[in-house]
């Protein structure tokens, strides 16, 4: 249902009706064992990050694989893969702006004609030159209020933030740029009461869109973190039925704001993920999606370093019985509890 009102949403904000092949990805339909090569990817540019949120599973990431880079060849070898794609969000478990050579990344892609958007934390201000070359930017921003805001987000500062999506939105209109800016609330019982207080901030900064993610478990049960984070996860959802109250009276009261919501649903039956998108970690391992983004969890292979093609990873035997246990809903550890 959630779904199918977020797709009304976008029809009335974007005043058009999106591509049938859009309509089939958001309502889970058309997926096969063998598809097309993705439209949308997520590659993750770097490991390094300057925040310690305390929803991320970024610490959990071996030694050698936390605060790396992916450098530009390599996203020129992956980019030049994917011959469908439309869209390439450049984020993981990092903050993107800490790449030098993310400017270069993101003009590559567009050379490409594909759009580019991405996820940051807010603490760095790009230069313009960069800022050009975006289609979208969103600001991870968990709270209104400075100390839970800090509290959430650890290493951050509120303040800081504030100033630099003010800058972000004045940069913008005074260069005639035409990316998107939207905050991305993720929600637990630790903040679901300020949803509000948030939107009207982002209303009054002249914010574009607004995104409400009930808050995901990042671990499955193989890893040790698994139970720690499922304890987390619990408490969350007990505030459910109150944040999808939330958002539905959001929606009446900020019609400026393109309101989108992610809930605790499952989401095995029609996830996207695997049939339309593809995850690619910063050393080259295609793995499930945007959660499940640690090769140490799964992975499905690493066309950076084994001389394999992202083509015979997308249709190769193992993705073909990971998309079967999806769509037959048979037995899948990867996805069986998502976003649980």
């Amino acid at each position: 249902m959630n779904k199918i009102v977020n797709g009304f949403y976008y029809i009335l904000k974007e005043r058009k009706i999106p591509s049938l092949n859009r309509i089939k990805k958001f309502l889970g339909l058309g997926r096969k064992v063998i598809m097309p090569p993705p439209d949308f990817a997520q590659i993750e540019i770097t490991t390094k990050c300057n925040f310690n949120c305390i929803t991320c599973s970024r610490t959990s990431l071996s030694r050698e694989r936390i605060n790396k880079d992916m450098d530009l060849n390599q996203f020129k070898r992956i980019i030049d893969q994917l011959p469908e794609l439309k869209t390439v969000k450049l984020q993981g478990l990092g903050e993107p702006f800490l790449n030098k050579d993310i400017k270069a990344m993101a003009e590559y892609a567009k050379s490409r004609g594909i759009s580019v958007i991405t996820i940051s934390n807010g603490s760095i201000l790009p230069e313009t030159d960069v800022l050009e070359f975006f289609d979208e930017i969103t600001i991870s921003f968990d709270s209104s209020k400075k100390q839970t805001f800090e509290s959430i987000r650890r290493g951050a500062n509120f303040d800081k933030i504030l100033d630099n999506v003010r800058e972000l939105i004045r940069t913008r209109k005074e260069n005639n740029l035409n990316f998107k800016v939207t905050f991305n609330m993720v929600v637990s019982h630790l903040n679901y009461s300020e949803m509000e207080d948030v939107a009207k901030l982002a209303s009054e900064l002249g914010i574009d869109a607004l995104s409400f993610v009930e808050v995901e478990n990042w671990y499955i049960p193989s890893q040790k973190e698994f139970a720690a984070s499922s304890e987390f996860i619990r408490a969350a959802r007990e505030k459910h039925e109150e944040i999808e109250l939330k958002v539905s009276e959001i929606r009446k009261k900020y019609k400026n704001l393109e309101i989108a919501f992610s809930s605790s649903a499952k989401r095995k039956r029609t996830c996207p993920w695997s049939f339309y998108n593809t995850f690619i970690t910063v050393d080259g391992y295609v793995t499930p999606c945007c959660i499940r983004m640690d090769k140490d969890a799964f992975y499905f292979d690493n066309i950076l370093q084994n001389g394999t093609s992202f083509m015979e990873v997308w249709n190769g035997e193992k993705m073909k019985q990971f998309r079967e246990a999806n769509i037959k809903d048979l037995p899948n550890p990867v996805c069986d509890l998502c976003p649980d």
